[in-house]
């Protein structure tokens, strides 16, 4: 597998706060990557590298072999990465078809932007439905299927994706995997995706990065990480004991 995102010994600081530190991933094409983490942990702030909104102080960001350190967000944007925001942040006050365009900011118009937006309008069978109506008027599980299709519009290789689940109720988080599914399976396009509900994030992810104090802790396979008796006492809400003994353990950075 090709890697994709490369982000390698990045360190930032708010001030003389030191938020992450020396932090290194990797996405692959195609992969879907959760970043597992506490409230404070750096995950949001880590989102906020790749796209570009706060400054590195050292160490390298590739995507697709290129450095995008000192790139602004619009030329990430135009690179091949979009962004799922926390909360979803539609614009309330513009229509679903309106904030689909507004996904399309870095691309010119035409037949390809039209036939995009016919692309989403397949995936999304809701939106199609109600193009003409304010985004602020939907339920929250709308609004997130807004929200991916939005990225989606500006054809990215890599979609980050910040809380794609909170907020929202059970069912609605069900059918906001699957779509995250949907995306990476039927587009082939990565997904990094932020959460503090790490089963329901490694459920649908093949890897993922714990991060704890702006450190990574802890990496390896979904299958590794869930079965991981620190990451089940602290995220899952079970205890050491109640690890099945026959699952493997991922790897520690510091074991190395």
């Amino acid at each position: 597998m090709n890697t994709l995102l490369d982000v390698q010994n990045v360190d930032v600081y708010y001030g003389e706060f030191h938020a992450l530190q020396n932090v290194s991933y990797t996405i692959g094409e195609g992969e879907i990557v959760s970043l597992l983490g506490g409230n404070a942990s750096g995950k949001s702030t880590t989102m906020k590298t790749i796209l570009r909104l706060v400054d590195v102080r050292s160490g390298d960001i590739r995507f697709d072999g290129r450095s995008i350190t000192k790139s602004s967000t619009a030329e990430v944007v135009r690179t091949g990465i979009a962004s799922v925001p926390e909360a979803r942040r539609v614009f309330p006050e513009m229509s679903i078809e309106e904030n689909l365009l507004v996904g399309a900011y870095t691309r010119r118009g035409g037949a390809d932007l039209k036939a995009d937006l016919e692309t989403q309008y397949e995936m999304f069978p809701k939106l199609a439905q109600r193009r003409r109506q304010m985004a602020g008027t939907m339920s929250g599980g709308e609004q997130q299927m807004l929200a991916f299709a939005r990225a989606l519009m500006s054809k990215p290789r890599l979609i980050c994706m910040d809380e794609p689940t909170m907020g929202l109720a059970p069912i609605v988080v069900d059918q906001v995997l699957e779509s995250i599914q949907r995306i990476n399976r039927e587009l082939g396009v990565a997904v990094f995706m932020v959460e503090q509900a790490a089963e329901l994030a490694l459920s649908i992810a093949h890897r993922g990065y714990v991060l704890v104090n702006g450190v990574v802790r802890l990496e390896g396979s979904a299958r590794e990480l869930l079965a991981d008796p620190e990451i089940r006492e602290a995220y899952l809400g079970q205890s050491a004991e109640e690890q099945d003994p026959d699952d493997s353990r991922p790897q520690r950075k510091d074991d190395r």
